[in-house]
């Protein structure tokens, strides 16, 4: 009797520590699993985020191929516009007086060369609409060759090529006169270096091909800067 007893005053004082430990260790392994629970998550994220990553670089390749192109069309443009350009320059360079249609075309080369140099190509613009092609002078050597280059040289050096609406160019031609229209945006800091020689020559140039026919004015309303060449044909 006095064994029996005894079990049971042990298995009475030995239930609560086995319970304890078992509780213990069921609180154990829940924390473990709720461990383990979580780093699959994290990494089922971390996975999630890698895919993202890999979307997006095919992305961004294909926007470099976009501006890759973009590119390459505007050197292809820039490289036409520059031998056309040259050639003009030199060739025509030997005879004094070009045609209104000669002038415009180098004209329209030459803004093509500079595309290469504006971020967008919208902020110039050449209006070439005022032309009248019926007229005599269309076809005939009558104006100084490069007249009209030196207003756009001077657009581009002194000009401020990141705005908008950069360059503006109207060309008019009639039978009785010959004018180009050049407005462009200036910077609100000049560019250092010397300025005005290009102009300076060209007027000395008038002054001899075409003596009292010829007029440069030139004017600044806010931040655009006019110049506008007119030669006249008959009074």
């Amino acid at each position: 009797m006095e064994l029996i007893f005894l079990l049971f005053v042990l298995a009475i004082l030995g239930l609560p520590i086995w319970l304890y430990v078992k509780l213990r260790s069921v609180r154990k392994e829940k924390e473990a699993a709720l461990k383990q629970l979580k780093e699959a998550q994290r990494e089922n994220q971390l996975l999630e985020t890698h895919h993202l990553k890999f979307q997006m670089q095919p992305h961004a390749l294909n926007n470099i191929l976009s501006e890759l192109k973009a590119v390459s069309k505007k050197l292809e443009r820039g490289m036409g516009a520059l031998s056309s350009t040259l050639e003009y320059i030199l060739y025509k360079g030997q005879m004094n007086l070009v045609s209104v249609e000669e002038e415009v075309d180098f004209l329209r080369r030459y803004v093509q060369l500079h595309e290469l140099f504006v971020p967008n190509l919208n902020a110039m613009e050449l209006d070439d609409s005022g032309i009248d092609r019926r007229s005599p002078y269309y076809h005939t050597a009558c104006i100084p060759h490069l007249a009209t280059g030196y207003l756009i040289e001077n657009a581009f050096k002194h000009g401020d090529r990141n705005h908008p609406e950069f360059l503006r160019i109207k060309v008019k031609l009639s039978e009785k006169f010959f004018q180009v229209h050049v407005a462009n945006r200036v910077l609100s800091k000049p560019r250092e270096g010397p300025g005005g020689l290009g102009l300076h020559n060209m007027k000395k140039r008038m002054d001899l091909l075409l003596p009292d026919r010829h007029r440069l004015d030139s004017n600044r309303e806010g931040d655009v800067y006019h110049a506008i060449l007119t030669i006249q044909f008959q009074p």
